[in-house]
């Protein structure tokens, strides 16, 4: 290969410098940060030095990668606007949505378009663009089939994505960039994503907007105002040092996580522990009763359990093991007035109920796409443990 001569960003020398010896790139980073141009840049590259490679590129659906990735992709190669052509040569077959550079064969594929396409697809390379908006057994199904390694990006805007959590791994090197780090921006677009930060310049301009600065300027994850419980803390089991009562909420499910959470009242904080949160429990008597009925014995106490009262069989189930399982009140307004209380409660979950934790971090009120107008209606996800505590809250507090 002759020597290419073309300008790159920190994103695109973090990947050269660390992928050959990790087995994945996580780019995080707001706006214009040059993730996306940076890894397809390098996956260009890569054709370039290797031959008889499969690499697949993919994003959450066919429509926006082609309007974004492929787009970027098509520009790299050819050198269209201002890039110089990286590989005028290729030859891409837009019915398929492939292409092929150097003898190296390139997927582009929408995985929530077309989910059951990564399932048994070798590959030795891929990249997922915006990951956040994919699912982490889709990327589990692309990575156990990899042979060289994986790129991810993606703007921090899900609080506790899975994509986070890869960080953990010795071997996924993580890179978080923002605009300031791509030189070659023009100064009308850095001026726009400056006009977010709430200055007071920018408050009486009418451009600051704390989410967007955050998300899209510094590259960081926001908990803003569609987030539903913002304030809370973890606590261990000795910093109950007294309650009033201790409740057991549970919401029924099956593909969803069943969650029972158990609720002690001490004046008006809620300490709050996972007993239960697994999908898939079948049989009530043999499965569930068990787990509930050890933690009663470990309370030591009579105890009300409300549960979901959609469910009449599944409650009889467990009062005819000695639990004593009511139905939650639900009656028209119940949801908005349950938050409302539950907001009204200093809030402390158990250092090791990491799914309330996550349940917290994610569930939000729906925002108007086309204003960004905070709504009074939550979004029904991820909210099972929620719930499970606002059948509680709402029906005995």
């Amino acid at each position: 290969m002759s020597k290419l001569e073309i300008d790159v960003t920190s994103n695109y020398e973090f990947i050269e410098d660390n992928i050959y010896d990790n087995r994945g790139i996580v780019l995080i980073g707001g706006t214009r940060s040059s993730k996306t141009i940076s890894a397809v840049q390098w996956i260009i590259v890569y054709c370039l030095r290797n031959t008889g490679k499969e690499v697949v590129i993919c994003r959450d659906t066919l429509v926006n990668l082609k309007r974004t990735t492929l787009k970027d992709f098509i520009a790299l190669c050819y050198g269209l606007g201002d890039y110089p052509a990286l590989a005028p040569h290729v030859t891409i077959n837009k019915s398929d949505n492939t292409a092929i550079i150097n003898g190296n064969n390139i997927s582009f594929i929408g995985l929530i378009d077309d989910p059951m396409r990564v399932y048994g697809l070798r590959n030795d390379l891929f990249y997922i663009n915006e990951a956040v908006s994919t699912y982490i057994h889709t990327f589990r199904q692309l990575n156990q089939r990899c042979e060289d390694g994986f790129i991810l990006d993606c703007n921090p805007s899900a609080p506790d994505s899975w994509v986070y959590k890869l960080e953990q791994r010795d071997d996924v090197k993580t890179f978080r960039s923002t605009f300031e780090d791509n030189p070659f921006l023009p100064e009308s677009i850095v001026s726009e994503i400056k006009g977010y930060e709430p200055t007071s310049e920018n408050i009486d301009n009418g451009t600051a907007d704390e989410r967007m600065w955050s998300i899209y300027g510094k590259g960081l994850v926001f908990k803003g105002s569609e987030i539903i419980y913002q304030k809370w803390s973890t606590y261990v089991d000795e910093d109950i040092e007294g309650y009033d009562q201790v409740f057991y909420g549970l919401d029924w499910g099956i593909n969803h996580p069943l969650a029972c959470v158990r609720v002690t009242v001490n004046g008006n904080n809620l300490y709050l522990k996972e007993v239960v949160y697994k999908s898939n429990i079948m049989d009530l008597s043999s499965e569930l009763v068990p787990l509930i009925k050890k933690d009663f014995e470990i309370v030591g106490q009579e105890n009300y359990i409300i549960c979901d009262s959609a469910e009449k069989k599944s409650i009889y189930t467990l009062a005819s093991h000695d639990l004593p399982a009511f139905g939650a009140k639900k009656p028209a307004g119940s949801v908005l007035t349950g938050i409302r209380k539950v907001q009204g409660f200093n809030i402390f979950v158990h250092k090791d109920s990491i799914n309330i934790q996550k349940e917290l971090n994610n569930y939000k009120w729906k925002v108007d796409s086309k204003t960004d107008t905070v709504l009074d209606v939550p979004v029904k996800e991820f909210d099972d443990a929620l719930d499970a505590i606002r059948y509680v809250v709402y029906t005995y507090l």
